[in-house]
């Protein structure tokens, strides 16, 4: 309290390092002096703590199996407990709570983490989002997933047969090249082959030339 202040009749308390455990009722009492300390005013105030999230983190989403796809939703340091929801931002409807799966709990701030894995089936295209409501503040963070688009995008590049295809293909060229090399390099030495009998016999009669008649 600042007595500043209360010379001028505010008797505000100010708390400095917050956290939930301050989150109480608070009450307070004034006494006049020059009224024999007779009460003027009570008061009795309830102190919500509240903490802003951080802006959610939505992981790419993954196929545990060829028929679903899984979604996971990360957001710390909030207080009080949030709500979860996931979105369908096609129309922004609401999805079924029932498919996801919500973990809230304190960290050692005294703050609330919270992880919600949200599954559902596989479709040509899915647009997701994932909303953090803290109601006291009025806070709703909301962050959008990667579309199915960019899913089959990725899985058509990992997993094009044309692909792997394009790959033989390749390789065989290169054994083709290959080959021709070798075919290419016997031809050679049977030429050579060739030229050096034929230097060799010629160099036999240079060697052993006719007898000269006298």
């Amino acid at each position: 309290m600042s007595p500043a202040g209360m010379l001028r009749g505010d008797f505000s308390l100010r708390l400095f390092n917050v956290t939930p455990q301050d989150e109480q009722k608070f009450h307070c009492l004034v006494l006049s002096q020059s009224l024999g300390f007779q009460e003027v005013l009570s008061v009795e105030v309830t102190l919500h703590v509240a903490a802003n999230f951080s802006v959610p983190v939505v992981s790419a989403p993954h196929s545990p199996s060829q028929d679903e796809l899984t979604f996971t939703c990360t957001s710390i340091n909030g207080y009080p407990r949030p709500n979860v929801y996931w979105i369908n931002k096609t129309d922004n409807s609401l999805l079924d709570q029932a498919l996801q799966n919500d973990t809230v709990f304190l960290n050692m701030r005294g703050l609330y983490d919270v992880v919600s894995v949200l599954r559902i089936a596989r479709t040509p295209s899915v647009n997701i989002g994932c909303c953090i409501e803290n109601v006291l503040l009025q806070q709703n963070l909301t962050v959008g997933s990667q579309t199915g688009n960019d899913i089959g995008e990725r899985d058509k590049i990992t997993e094009n047969p044309v692909s792997t295809g394009e790959k033989n293909a390749a390789t065989w060229s290169i054994l083709a090249v290959l080959c021709l090399l070798v075919v290419v390099a016997v031809a050679i030495g049977w030429v050579c082959r060739d030229r050096c009998l034929q230097h060799s016999y010629a160099g036999a009669w240079a060697v052993s030339p006719e007898t000269e008649l006298t």
